[in-house]
């Protein structure tokens, strides 16, 4: 899983704004790609094409959006309050919301209506999707100096879209790996196992586990991915996201590279393996064009400090 660096550890401001640039940089990246095939990918990545100088930067999607709205919520209130992160969510739909997944749509729909946050979000199998994961990034950073509560604050950002256990567990693994990060404290030997502790047996479960094990045997990205599966559900898009910094983990452009080579959901992989790399990285581990090509860069750095200064503080 690589070697812990010798190199002087990023600072807190750092982790946090990279946190939020690498998942914006990972989501534009991946979207840029989506839709192309594996084999065409793969190619370009054996070919030595998918370079950071070379590879082209979409626009934000959905993944982004709501990772912002999130932040700027958090930021505001030092805390995750429903009423409020239902209010972001809820305007940013209202201006186009671009990308928009199903049970999202319908859950701002509902909250259109006059439904109340908690019981907003879609229920059922068909909302185990990745929404919750995508976005939660803020809510991890939030706790990054205490772990407590945790669970009940991804709920409760969660519950607004998404009211399915395995998307709220894929929420949590997220926001678990990036508190941990946040204040460096993310072991890469161990981080699966901790966040396995926290949980109750799921799919989301399942799919850490068997992406520990291909980790364990060092299996390539382009046979792993679609070993954990390449779709949008959250027992998909975690397990694979969650390898992909792992596999790498001092090494951010590496991470979200593999996160896109093997198609399938490739922005919302990235985005969420850039969010964890970023927290542990640091700002400084992202290529410089990379971060002059992304799109309202300036908005997202200022998101950061404010979410910063409220973590380090606001009362929480």
């Amino acid at each position: 899983m690589g070697q812990l660096s010798t190199s002087t550890p990023p600072g807190v401001t750092s982790r946090f704004t990279g946190c939020l640039l690498a998942a914006a940089v990972g989501d534009c990246l991946g979207a840029a790609y989506e839709g192309y095939s594996g084999t065409d990918l793969a190619e370009a990545y054996y070919d030595g094409r998918f370079q950071p100088g070379s590879m082209t930067m979409g626009e934000w999607t959905d993944d982004t959006s709501m990772l912002i709205a999130t932040a700027t919520s958090v930021a505001e209130m030092s805390a995750v309050k429903g009423e409020s992160l239902a209010r972001h969510y809820l305007a940013w739909f209202e201006a186009g919301g671009r990308g928009i997944g199903r049970a999202t749509y319908h859950a701002m729909k509902r909250l259109q209506s006059g439904v109340p946050w908690e019981e907003a979000g879609e229920k059922g199998e068909y909302a185990d999707g990745n929404g919750v994961a995508m976005r939660i990034a803020p809510v991890g950073l939030l706790h990054a100096r205490d772990l407590g509560g945790l669970w009940e604050d991804v709920r409760d950002c969660g519950v607004i879209t998404h009211r399915n256990d395995e998307a709220l567990a894929g929420g949590f693994a997220v926001a678990w790996a990036v508190a941990r990060a946040a204040v460096g404290e993310l072991d890469p030997e161990t981080i699966i196992l901790e966040v396995l502790d926290q949980l109750e047996p799921s799919r989301v479960t399942d799919g850490l586990s068997e992406a520990a094990r291909l980790l364990e045997t060092d299996e390539p990205p382009l046979t792993a991915l679609p070993a954990l599966r390449l779709g949008g559900a959250a027992f998909e898009t975690v397990p694979t996201a969650f390898y992909c910094f792992l596999r790498c983990p001092e090494d951010l452009p590496e991470t979200i590279v593999s996160s896109i080579v093997a198609g399938g959901d490739t922005d919302t992989r990235a985005c969420i393996a850039g969010a964890i790399s970023g927290a542990y990285n640091g700002v400084e581990a992202i290529p410089g064009r990379w971060l002059q090509e992304l799109p309202h860069r300036n908005g997202i750095e200022e998101v950061a400090r404010r979410l910063c200064h409220a973590v380090t503080h606001g009362a929480q």
